[in-house]
């Protein structure tokens, strides 16, 4: 599973920047004693009246300070001071991980103001920029009040329970693969493994992660956020950044591009742009600089593949197709479409459920070809059963088919809902899709 998750191991691959810059490394001790290990970025040079501006990074799940050194280069060599640091349980960094908790909220808000103590450093004007767990904790940390001034999350939750347990049911693949890269370190995920990959005790696990998430909290939020989220990520699909950009107070810009957790990589060309995307959020609003970003279209969507990319004054416009699958068994197929189009927002899968007997989940994988375009799973029921699909942005040529595949796991060559067990027997009549698309394609 670890192989699924890359972004835990080595984020960046931009190369470091030839000016010079000054790092300091060591380890600050937390309430609990716990030893935060750190490494300070910084120009080298005077740093000017009021110090450096200051930017905190924050690593991926299994990952460390090192998977920041790029970016804490890049920044000190535009003027800020950059403090990356190991999360707790990660790194060299000691304690345990206890999944972007209270305990990683209060190493966050110490090292912040410790961050902002540090005479170089500018003790008001400090931002912070993190990556899938790293994100998360920024999310949690605006939430929690500490005092960023901008900050930038990339491929990152807003709400974990409906991210990871969508209608109550496990994407298994996707949990067991984060579980797997951490386990060793956090007696927390070891407790509830089993329970959180095989959809067992579902309100304990809604009780644990319900915490460790900023949704409830959004509207209070008045912090500049950037949030950067992957077109197909089977971790964090693009929901969990609409639910930022729908509810936040504060200036907000979306941008929605060719990089994610598994099927996609964080290693795309793609990703240049982030950064100075990230830079500019950061000028901006760190410095004060009239560099426009607050007053251009707030949300761009990257195409398919190439360099376009498309902006809106909001979120864009959709529209429905509807997808009939013709057959009864559990593989059907749709009719060709007569137009390309490009999938945005969630898709509904109505099927009627006529025979059950101990099958615990029902899972629908709807396919172009052999390209997983969505996927969902729902606990089912006798009668007419409603599964809310992953919010991918999918381009879907003309003339193409869709077909559905239902079963207890996802189908063949879908990581996202691995099965687990034996299972009973379902009996499917009619299905009917709600594809939710954008009026119009993206990806030319």
């Amino acid at each position: 599973m670890k192989r699924l998750f890359p972004v835990a191991i080595a984020f960046f691959l931009w190369a470091a920047p030839a000016q010079a810059i000054v790092k300091q490394s060591g380890f600050q001790t937390m309430s609990d004693g716990t030893q935060i290990a750190y490494d300070v970025y910084e120009p080298d040079g005077a740093p000017p009246a009021g110090g450096w501006p200051g930017v905190m990074l924050l690593h991926g799940l299994g990952g460390s300070k090192d998977d920041m050194a790029a970016m804490g280069q890049v920044l000190a060599s535009q003027g800020y001071a950059a403090l990356a640091y190991s999360a707790r349980g990660q790194g060299t960094s000691t304690g345990d991980l206890t999944l972007a908790g209270p305990d990683e909220i209060s190493d966050e808000r110490a090292l912040e103001q410790w961050f902002a103590g540090l005479p170089e450093v500018s003790d008001t004007q400090i931002g912070a920029w993190g990556v899938s767990y790293g994100g998360g904790q920024i999310w949690n940390g605006l939430a929690a009040g500490i005092p960023y001034k901008a900050v930038c999350v990339v491929a990152t939750w807003t709400d974990l329970y409906s991210a990871l347990w969508p209608q109550n049911v496990a994407r298994s693949g996707i949990v067991a693969g984060f579980a797997a890269t951490v386990a060793a370190r956090s007696p927390l995920i070891q407790q509830y493994e089993t329970d959180a990959v095989q959809s067992l005790d579902m309100p304990s696990i809604q009780a644990l992660v319900a915490p460790r998430s900023a949704y409830n909290a959004l509207p209070s939020i008045t912090a500049p956020v950037y949030m950067f989220q992957g077109r197909v990520d089977y971790a964090f699909d693009v929901t969990q950044a609409e639910n930022g950009y729908r509810r936040v107070a504060g200036p907000k810009k979306l941008y929605i591009g060719q990089f994610g957790h598994t099927p996609s990589t964080f290693t795309t060309p793609d990703m240049a742009y982030v950064q100075t995307q990230s830079l500019a959020w950061f000028a901006h609003y760190l410095e004060g600089a009239p560099n426009g970003i607050d007053t251009a279209k707030p949300v761009t969507i990257a195409a398919a593949t190439g360099s376009r990319k498309v902006s809106y004054a909001g979120l864009p416009k959709t529209k429905t197709v509807p997808v009939g699958f013709t057959g009864s068994g559990l593989v059907r197929t749709g009719a060709s479409f007569q137009q390309p189009v490009e999938t945005f927002g969630v898709s509904l899968l109505k099927v009627q459920v006529r025979k059950l007997a101990g099958y615990p989940r029902l899972v629908a994988t709807i396919k172009a070809g052999n390209t997983v375009i969505t996927h969902g799973a729902i606990v089912p029921k006798i009668g007419l059963d409603t599964i809310r699909l992953a919010n991918y942005v999918q381009y879907i040529p003309k003339h193409t088919r869709l077909s559905v595949t239902f079963g207890s796991s996802s189908a063949r060559g879908d990581v996202a809902y691995l099965g687990f067990g034996g299972t009973g027997s379902i009996t499917l009549g009619a299905a009917d899709l709600q594809l939710q698309v954008l009026t119009k394609p993206v990806t030319q």
